[in-house]
């Protein structure tokens, strides 16, 4: 008697670990996510480069708005000195209101074309920033169509999605307003100082004595500020993964009574997310007090030296008016780049995820060199070829097998024996670790992916429906497709009988991954979808194991048709599904244990005969 086989390995995340009381730590504390982050420290110049690298190919709308931004920023830094030579002209009027007329234009006229400047600046940089946004998603999503498949099996979906909404959005959030502001606050500072020098060179260096202090205190605050923003995409990331699962494990909770202990891990989760926003926003809270307490040092100063500078006659009275102005919109810009500075922080910390994903190298990709295969026959050839995941242990040790081409091979053996990884590696979603995959001759890794998909049809045990309409759905096999070759389509998958009773036939909507049709309904769209592409090789991967006997019944009178000419590789758990295949092979523990036709291995009572006695007989 064999012994059970093992199931087969797949690559896991960690495992993880139940807190043990509500709001307790999960398995991604605020501890281990702090240890993360210290572990993996992030190049911020780099970070800062990548970002701003997409906001290079608008150079001439960004110039345009940097220009509109220093006319902003001269026109605001000009509006105190005015302010003080209208407080000497009022001073020295005498009741004569004439003397105030010019100085007074002059001061409404510097606000009013910083209003218009301001006003032209947000608009051209908010639609670069939509416009660098727009690339990031279309570089995102491309690259996640590039992945090979290991990727999303060792990838939460949660995670992933937290970086494709929550991380982009905060870069959403500073190309189109943060980097704007940062940009002009910081010019507003420089334009205000060189104002005040303009205006007295001492009441000047009065008020930017305390730059050294607060150059200080902000780089002392970077650091921390840096680590505790990457700590809440981490967490975010990390609960956006758990209510994935947990919304996609529901009914298993229920049906185990285990809501109750979810809940409690759910809650951990939360509560390292809570943690590290709660620190984020602490360190946030105490730097802006720390500007403040700097910037009134810094206004003291400057009253007591204008006083006396304008007892002695050395300054007017306007003169210190002015700087008064200039001291708050000095320290108003400093504070308004320290608001500025936690928004920086999420959007690098975001940045630094979603760049990593960019930086994610497929698995599996097209060699050096790799031909587009045009014609294809349909030889299928498996030489030695060896194969582990790559947190496990070996899966396929040296199979030999030849399919040729037109004909039926189906692949049956207990569950972990290797079947779904020899159609996987046909399929190319891995490549071997030892060994030759190849088609008509060519080995897979020297052909281009999208030939050699494009010649393949592949129809799964739990088939997957884009949201839209049966029609869209069939189509998606080839998009070019007429009505006429998607209604032959359903009549080869003998789909159209169902879908005919519908009220919209084929313009039904199927809802969410077709939730509004049965598993048998989706399985027929899905031979529809697979026909309608016509492969010269078709992948069935337990395609009818899970649908009842009367669609089983219709699927196997449409393979009949389906399969004529056709190279086929046929996963079956159901042996009656394979009779009348060309060829059957054993699979058992990653090796070909047994080959033939049905009755002759029924015959040679043998793996296949004892798997048919424990089916039939059971």
């Amino acid at each position: 008697m064999n012994s059970p086989a093992s199931p087969e390995p797949r690559p896991t995340s960690p495992p993880r670990t139940v807190p043990s009381g509500r709001g307790g730590a999960g398995p991604r504390t605020l501890r281990s996510l702090v240890r993360a982050s210290e572990e993996h420290p992030a190049d911020t110049a780099a970070s800062v480069r990548r970002l701003l690298g997409y906001l290079t190919p608008f150079r001439r709308e960004i110039a345009m708005a940097m220009a509109w931004v220093v006319v902003t920023s001269t026109a605001n830094a000009a509006a105190p000195a005015l302010t003080g030579r209208v407080v000497d002209a009022a001073l020295g009027a005498h009741g004569d209101s004439s003397i105030l007329t010019v100085p007074m234009l002059a001061l409404v006229g510097a606000y009013m074309v910083g209003w218009v400047a301001q006003r032209q600046q947000i608009l051209t940089l908010g639609g670069v920033g939509q416009r660098a946004l727009l690339a990031v998603r279309a570089d995102v999503f491309a690259k996640i169509l590039d992945l090979s498949v290991s990727f999303f099996e060792r990838t939460e979906s949660g995670d992933l999605m937290s970086r494709l909404v929550n991380d982009v959005e905060t870069l959403n959030s500073f190309l189109s307003a943060t980097f704007r502001r940062v940009f002009g606050a910081a010019l507003g500072v420089l334009a205000t100082l060189a104002g005040m020098f303009w205006v007295d060179w001492r009441l000047a260096f009065a008020t930017v004595l305390v730059v050294p202090v607060l150059w200080l205190t902000t780089k002392g605050f970077s650091a921390i500020a840096r680590r505790a923003y990457r700590q809440t995409r981490e967490s975010i990331g990390d609960v956006s993964s758990s209510l994935a699962e947990e919304l996609a494990g529901v009914r298993v909770a229920q049906a185990f009574a285990r809501t109750g202990v979810n809940r409690d891990s759910f809650s951990g989760r939360n509560a390292a997310n809570r943690d590290a926003n709660i620190t984020a926003s602490a360190v946030s809270a105490a730097f802006s007090p720390a500007l403040a307490v700097i910037s009134t040092l810094s206004v003291v100063t400057v009253a007591l030296l204008g006083g006396w500078l304008s007892a002695s006659g050395v300054v007017t009275i306007g003169v210190v008016v002015a700087f008064f102005a200039y001291a708050r919109n000095f320290f108003s810009g400093v504070s308004q780049l320290s608001a500025l500075y936690a928004d920086t922080q999420t959007a690098l910390a975001g940045g630094e995820r979603v760049f990593a994903l960019l930086d994610t190298a497929p698995d599996v990709v097209d060699a050096p060199g790799a031909i587009a295969l045009e014609d294809v026959a349909g030889r299928v050839d498996f030489r030695d070829v060896r194969f582990a995941y790559a947190t496990g242990s070996e899966v396929l040790h040296g199979v030999d097998l030849q399919v040729e081409p037109g004909t039926t091979l189906a692949i049956v053996g207990p569950t972990g024996a290797g079947k779904s990884t020899l159609v996987n590696l046909v399929a190319r979603f891995y490549d071997p670790t030892g060994g030759v995959v190849s088609l008509d001759g060519h080995d897979l890794r020297t052909i281009t992916m999208d030939s050699l998909r494009g010649r393949l049809g592949i129809v799964l045990q739990e088939p997957f429906l884009f949201g839209g309409t049966i029609e869209d759905n069939i189509r998606y096999g080839r998009l070019a497709a007429s009505d006429d070759d998607v209604l032959r389509a359903a009549t080869l998958a003998r789909a159209s009988e169902f879908i005919e009773r519908l009220p919209d036939g084929m313009r039904t909507d199927v809802g969410e991954r077709g939730a509004l049709l049965s598993t048998g309904q989706r399985q027929l769209v899905a031979f529809a979808r697979a026909v309608l592409a016509d492969p010269a090789v078709l992948i069935l991967d337990e395609a009818t194991s899970s649908v009842d006997t009367r669609t089983e019944a219709l699927i196997q009178g449409a393979l009949r048709t389906i399969l004529k000419g056709r190279t086929a590789l046929v996963i079956a758990h159901r042996l009656s599904t394979v009779r009348d295949a060309d060829r059957i092979v054993v699979v058992q523990d990653g090796r070909i244990v047994e080959s033939g036709t049905y009755t002759e291995l029924l015959a040679a009572a043998g793996p296949f005969a004892r798997l048919h006695r424990a089916q039939f007989e059971s």
